[in-house]
């Protein structure tokens, strides 16, 4: 069965993005051996990606090649007429179990909710996290975009790895219950 999964950085105080979707904050963490904290190795097992619009063309906006050229992306818009603009990406207007269903009938792999938190609690709300990998950075930010905005539905986790780095970043990995 195709897994959902969340991978995502955040603060100690629980923002992925300042206010205005900068991620400045995460290139300010001292990473003298070029830590990838785990990333490569998620990346290597995901075929389908699942991004909001803000995140998407904030990634857009670092002047790099699409970094994921490999997978099928869909990003999640209330924009009827949106449109994407990297390959092998469309758009999708609504998420609900129909739309969750059908994009896991057609990965291979698993699945990964890159962000926003608005898109992350729309998952949750239909309990479509299998997995959630928290990257906790050691900085407060003090005000942002939260990690679970829009308070999301009540769900359980077990606590299935933690893997604390040298910079002082920790991954925690969770399974769905």
């Amino acid at each position: 069965m195709v897994k959902i999964q969340l991978y995502i950085a955040t603060s100690i105080d629980g923002f992925i993005a300042r206010k205005n979707g900068e991620l400045d904050w995460l290139n300010n963490l001292p990473n003298p051996n070029n830590l990838d904290y785990g990333y490569n190795n998620f990346l290597s097992q995901i075929d389908t990606v699942i991004i909001g619009r803000k995140t998407y063309e904030e990634i857009l906006s670092f002047g790099i090649d699409w970094p994921y050229g490999n997978c099928k992306t869909y990003v999640a818009t209330t924009d009827k007429n949106y449109k994407t603009k990297t390959e092998n990406s469309h758009t999708i207007n609504i998420i609900n179990k129909k739309t969750i269903e059908e994009i896991k009938t057609q990965s291979k792999n698993k699945i990964w909710v890159v962000g926003g938190g608005i898109l992350i609690s729309e998952f949750l709300n239909f309990n479509a996290i299998d997995e959630m990998i928290i990257c906790i950075i050691p900085i407060i930010i003090g005000s942002g975009i939260k990690l679970f905005p829009n308070n999301p539905l009540e769900t359980k986790f077990n606590l299935i790895k933690s893997e604390p780095f040298e910079t002082g970043a920790i991954n925690l990995t969770y399974r769905a219950i």
